[in-house]
């Protein structure tokens, strides 16, 4: 898998994250997910020619990242780091077989949903990773 065109995901990123009002910080963090889902497919052997396709999702709330891979019978497989750094700079995330979805809010949005889930007298909900 050739990684030169990560910096084209990132750019992307950036731009998108700016469009739906990120900090800086926020972009910064999307960016970095982004290179560690990259950086987790380059590091299985594969083929030069495998391709990574990534899909961008501009959202009321933010910004939702679905990376995949066109490698037969791939499985994306984060280590422990990879998987503490997601869980750090991103609001979510998920792994199914060859994608990854990433999920990022922009503060005010990630601050509303945690405000709402507070106030909430529903039962409390877990999220899996």
């Amino acid at each position: 898998m050739r990684t030169e065109f990560v910096a084209t995901l990132r750019t992307m990123a950036a731009s998108l994250g700016a469009d739906a009002g990120f900090s800086i910080d926020e972009i910064d963090d999307l960016r970095l997910a982004i290179s560690e889902v990259v950086s987790s497919l380059a590091d299985v052997e594969g083929s030069p020619d495998d391709r990574v396709g990534a899909a961008f999702d501009l959202h009321g709330e933010g910004v939702t990242v679905t990376i995949t891979t066109d490698r037969d019978g791939a499985r994306i497989e984060l280590d422990d780091l990879a998987a503490t750094i997601l869980g750090s700079v991103v609001d979510g995330y998920d792994v199914d077989g060859a994608t990854v979805t990433l999920t990022k809010l922009a503060s005010e949005a990630a601050t509303t949903t945690a405000e709402t889930a507070t106030d909430s007298a529903a039962e409390p909900t877990t999220t899996e990773v």
